[in-house]
């Protein structure tokens, strides 16, 4: 990986590690690293636009801009409701196929920038508002990704793990934006997530589709190696799977494993 798009996606994971405890920062450096070893690195320009918004409220609600022309804003309605704006279009950033997103955080947020070589993406990035502002919640961020190549085309993302944007990248020869999506497997005795299933997914013209190799979704193993993570190619993703055929919301907590000891059972 060159080094200016290493120290450019490093610049942008700056805000994101500087809120985490010192304790933790090797440890989710090593998770950050183990991700960004899926993505290429040739032809792609990452940026940010802005971290400032300006507020400005009318009889619609409160949006939130950028001096950036053209960009995305975001605009807060009545009852915890909210979108995505841009020229003419307005995409529900609530409302989404992991289940209810919150609000971001607008003194957090930024817009990002995503370049293709005949793709060109906007991201409104930050925390969640309200409970996903304190202790364990905080560690998802919101991505709502716009295509704004020719007609937009809206995406609604979150990443897991304090990731932020590192959830998104470019697969080798992709010729579009990917995202790496980040479903908890397993948690150590003490409770904290030490393995993590991970499944491709590209940017395309009708939705978010899982990437293929060889008829299987493309998908990875993360697991936590004392204070390193290890990341390795598999064919199953069973947690993920049950998630999404019951229809489970992207912050369903892991169920318990059944008398996974003996000494566990009782009588």
């Amino acid at each position: 990986m060159p080094f200016t798009h290493r120290f450019c996606r490093y610049l942008l994971a700056f805000p994101l590690l500087a809120a985490l405890p010192l304790a933790q920062a090797d440890t989710h450096e090593s998770l950050s690293a183990a991700v960004e070893s899926l993505w290429s690195s040739e032809q792609v320009s990452t940026s940010v636009l802005s971290s400032q918004f300006t507020q400005q409220d009318t009889k619609a609600g409160s949006h939130y801009r950028t001096e950036v022309k053209n960009s995305p804003a975001y605009l807060e309605t009545a009852e915890e409701a909210a979108w995505v704006v841009i020229g003419r279009k307005r995409f529900n950033a609530v409302a989404t196929p992991w289940g209810d997103f919150p609000r971001l955080d607008m003194r957090s947020a930024r817009l990002l920038e995503f370049k293709l070589p005949k793709k060109h993406y906007q991201v409104l990035a930050g925390p969640g508002a309200g409970l996903f502002g304190v202790g364990d919640w905080q560690r998802y961020g919101f991505l709502h990704v716009v295509d704004v190549s020719a007609a937009p085309l809206y995406y609604p993302l979150y990443a897991d793990a304090y990731l932020g944007e590192h959830v998104l990248g470019r697969l080798p020869d992709s010729p579009v934006l990917n995202y790496a999506r980040l479903v908890p497997a397993s948690r150590s005795r003490n409770g904290e997530i030490d393995a993590y299933e991970i499944t491709l997914y590209a940017l395309e013209r009708k939705g978010l589709e899982p990437v293929l190799r060889n008829g299987l979704p493309l998908s990875y193993a993360l697991k936590r190696e004392g204070d390193a993570w290890g990341i390795d190619r598999v064919e199953r993703t069973p947690v993920t799977t049950t998630r999404d055929e019951e229809h489970r919301a992207f912050t369903t907590p892991l169920r318990p494993p059944l008398f996974s000891r003996k000494e566990d059972r009782r009588p």
